[in-house]
């Protein structure tokens, strides 16, 4: 847990304030393995969606690529995982496997011969239609449908164009329709893909959106994204946010490695415990964002720290354990009332670490405006501050983006000058980046924060 307790005693009595703190939680599946027998994997199904609308054939190297990506995918896959492959139009159809009666929206286990059929399944793909995204989600979470016990369900969505053929309402709807059954990553190819549909697809199912800008790189894209997927073994990971009266949950949200709103799907367990469920887990780190209430009345003393929150790691009940991690304890989230202005007056390092994300985002998103409405100097000056907000959060995927967007004179102060030749592509590989973070540089945390682990 990482935050800064101090407020001032005038402040919590004028109306209250928040109390912030940035809580990091580390996997690390091989210690939870150590000393006991290897589990079997979880269950897994997996489904490609390929748009394969008529853009995906001008120019022809755009399918070319996808059946690449999507060949190596299907080689990536574990053996055992289910999975099927749809081809993403004006409507979405089942291309592998095939078949008539109710098995015909089951997906197949990986095995050397479904793997060859989905291969040659895979190169016959032809390019036709339009595009309706939701269709596709859709027809993904009616495959899934018939695998409840699949615990690890995981989508890979490639579009190369806007949702043009579907009201975005109906795209909204089915992501919604689609939230908590499988997770989905999202990923744009060619110069017409719309970065806000990728996100809302990629933000509403636990996953991340991305550009692939050189097309011999999809398949090796598809590849990583594939294999990060299988890794992810451990389920049924939730966090639980007790809290005393009055000191309600402002905030909760993932910020890293992309940035989710929680609070909206919480499940509340009793007036004061909330919970909020998090996708599967590989080794790896995620950091929350946790801000509650924080009132004085006058009965409460000065400098001496009181409890507000806490924030613990707890399991569902599972009839297969499978890996049993060793949860951390709780962690408080504190205050501390006082007159020293030295000590209310000072940041969290990560707390401000991540409002610089935000503000990040938001010079991103005035640039795009400004650009479109013909306004230079509005745009020069957000994308700016977007590119001083990524030097200052070390965040250097974004600083690279924003590279082709503007030449960067200096970084640090914000001095940036528009590229003459710049391409909404150019733009749009920035922008889907937006929900992307980076951790607090370890140099740069003032002191070293309690990290809870799951081992």
């Amino acid at each position: 847990m990482s935050q800064q307790p101090y407020v001032s005693v005038e402040r919590g009595g004028e109306g209250g304030t928040r109390m912030c703190a940035v809580v990091t939680v580390t996997v690390d599946l091989a210690a939870a393995r150590e000393g006991a027998a290897a589990p079997a994997p979880p269950s897994r199904a997996e489904v490609l969606l390929l748009d394969c609308s008529a853009s995906m054939g001008y120019p022809r190297e755009k399918l070319w690529a996808a059946q690449d990506a999507a060949t190596e995918a299907v080689r990536a896959l574990p053996d055992g995982t289910h999975f099927a492959i749809v081809a993403g139009r004006h409507t979405a159809e089942l291309v592998y496997p095939t078949g008539s009666g109710p098995s015909a929206t089951t997906p197949v286990r990986a095995d050397a011969t479904t793997r060859k059929e989905a291969e040659e399944a895979i190169a016959r793909l032809a390019p036709s239609g339009g595009t309706a995204i939701g269709s596709w989600l859709a027809l993904a979470r009616e495959l899934f449908g018939p695998r409840p016990t699949a615990a690890v369900r995981h989508a890979l969505l490639l579009s190369d164009g806007r949702n043009e053929h579907e009201e975005h309402a109906a795209l909204a709807a089915e992501v919604a329709a689609c939230q908590g059954l499988f997770t989905c990553d999202a990923l744009g190819i060619g110069e017409d893909w719309d970065p806000d549909e990728l996100q809302l697809v990629a933000g509403g199912l636990d996953g991340k959106a991305d550009a692939v800008r050189d097309l011999d790189a999809l398949p090796g894209e598809f590849r990583a994204v594939t294999a990060e997927s299988a890794g992810r073994h451990l389920t049924g990971l939730r966090l639980r946010l007790t809290h005393r009266p009055g000191s309600a949950p402002l905030t909760v949200q993932q910020v890293h490695p992309t940035r989710r709103d929680l609070l909206a799907d919480r499940v509340t367990i009793s007036d004061r415990c909330l919970e909020f469920r998090t996708p599967p887990w590989g080794d790896e780190t995620r950091e929350y964002l946790v801000c509650v209430a924080a009132s004085r009345t006058p009965q409460d003393p000065v400098d001496r720290a009181l409890w507000l929150a806490d924030l613990k790691v707890v399991r569902e009940a599972r009839d297969d354990e499978g890996i049993a991690p060793q949860l951390p304890p709780a962690r408080p989230l504190l205050v501390r009332w006082t007159r020293h202005r030295d000590l209310y007056s000072t940041y969290d390092p990560k707390v401000a670490h991540y409002a610089h994300h935000d503000a990040l985002v938001r010079g991103l998103e005035e640039g795009r405006a400004a650009q479109r409405a013909g306004d230079p100097v509005r745009a020069r000056a957000a994308w700016g501050e977007a590119v001083r907000r990524a030097h200052a959060m070390g965040n250097e995927p974004m600083l690279q983006r924003l590279g082709d967007v503007v030449r960067i004179i200096d970084a640090a102060a914000g001095e940036v000058e528009i590229r003459p030749d710049i391409r909404p592509l150019d733009i749009n590989s920035a922008m889907v980046l937006r929900a992307h973070s980076t951790m607090l540089p370890p140099q740069r945390t003032q002191r070293k924060p309690q990290e809870p682990e799951c081992r």
